[in-house]
């Protein structure tokens, strides 16, 4: 009752308009907070590369412009475009996913084969198939004359096609994460009781020995489980992000001021900008960009449950999804919560496939929730 007084009071056009600008202005908001930090962080890096000291924040700035394109291209087709090439769509991300096994195609970076090049231009594949993932098993779900087991199968179906590549890479990271967007869709539509024993299953007939027999992997869990095993080591990116947290403190040492700047912290611009955020930002920083994800968060449940068209809502519960696991795993992994997967935080970390893709997915939560 109380839920369907907040939708009658928001549905009043002044403030569902409201709402429909917060969808974009939030993210908006969390971009420039990146692009700051971005530009903060890097300023040291840009002098040892003979480049100008904004260098990635200005690029970072570009892909955003880009990106902004892409949310306003992606809120002008209906539902019926996406049901009609939403196949079209998921099996250009597989060719894309398989291109970046091919050598010369593919580019290499952080030692997994994860983008694909054409010409100076890098595509992160694997962005792109969480984006078509979601559409094209939300279409496949909803389809009819499915029950839970023929559900379940086709689910698991398409996320054995879309994963193998994941596993060549290798990006197991990206694979659990494609797995968790899978059961998340599949909930929505057929409810709890065969995620969870798929899940269970699957932890221990696929995912464990996975781990166990690949070393690297072995070393994340182990450093999860006890970073000062190896401190100077697979541990070191964890508590340089510790170091980073408790130098901010409540208040943060202020923009500019942070010691991660000089390369104590790996990756700072990309996978660990939520510990720079914490260092120059405090814990006022930090919590304020958890709070812009839960207002987004809530944003998107008030077009979640304000649709009446039952591919729209799961497509909606899809989307926000393939924000929110990244979201996620990347600050559960920043404050050991979870193991290291080298996932970006989305709107934030320094690179263009996931913000351009970010964007993309927010223009269609648009055109779906101005639908509702």
């Amino acid at each position: 009752m109380q839920i369907r007084g907040v939708m009658s009071w928001m549905r009043q056009k002044p403030l569902w308009g409201l709402a429909i600008q917060s969808t974009w202005a939030i993210p908006l908001i969390l971009s420039c907070v990146g692009i700051l930090m971005i530009s903060s962080v890097t300023a040291q890096l840009t002098i040892s590369q003979d480049k100008t000291p904004f260098f990635y924040g200005l690029r970072q700035i570009k892909w955003m412009l880009v990106g902004l394109a892409a949310m306003i291209i992606c809120t002008l087709p209906t539902l019926r475009f996406w049901q009609k090439w939403s196949g079209v769509i998921w099996l250009g991300a597989l060719f894309l996913m398989f291109f970046t096994l091919l050598p010369g195609i593919g580019r290499i970076g952080g030692g997994a084969s994860r983008w694909v090049r054409f010409g100076p231009l890098s595509v992160q594949a694997s962005e792109v198939m969480l984006l078509a993932f979601a559409i094209h098993l939300s279409k496949k779900l909803r389809e009819p004359g499915l029950d839970r087991k023929k559900a379940m199968a086709r689910t698991l179906l398409l996320f054995g096609l879309s994963a193998w590549p994941f596993l060549f890479q290798p990006d197991f990271g990206g694979a659990m994460i494609l797995f968790a967007l899978a059961m998340g869709i599949y909930v929505q539509v057929y409810g709890w009781i065969f995620p969870l024993l798929t899940g269970a299953v699957s932890s221990v007939v696929l995912f464990f020995p996975v781990i166990m027999l690949s070393e690297y992997r072995l070393e994340r869990i182990t450093a999860f489980l006890n970073p000062w095993s190896d401190p100077l080591g697979s541990s070191f990116q964890t508590l340089q992000g510790f170091v980073a947290f408790a130098n901010g403190g409540p208040f943060g040492v202020g923009i500019g001021h942070g010691l991660q700047k000089l390369q104590y912290l790996p990756a700072a611009h990309t996978d660990f900008i939520f510990a720079v955020i914490g260092e120059e930002l405090g814990l006022v920083g930090t919590f304020s960009v958890v709070l812009l994800f839960g207002a987004l968060l809530f944003l998107n449940y008030l077009s979640y449950i304000s649709l009446d068209d039952e591919l729209e809502a799961t497509l909606v519960w899809a989307l926000t999804l393939s924000i929110f696991i990244p979201f996620l795993v990347n600050t559960g992994g920043v404050l050991r919560l979870l193991p290291l997967t080298g996932i970006p935080l989305p709107f934030v970390s320094y690179g263009g496939s996931s913000l351009v893709l970010s964007w993309c997915k927010t223009g269609i939560l648009l055109r779906l929730m101005r639908n509702s």
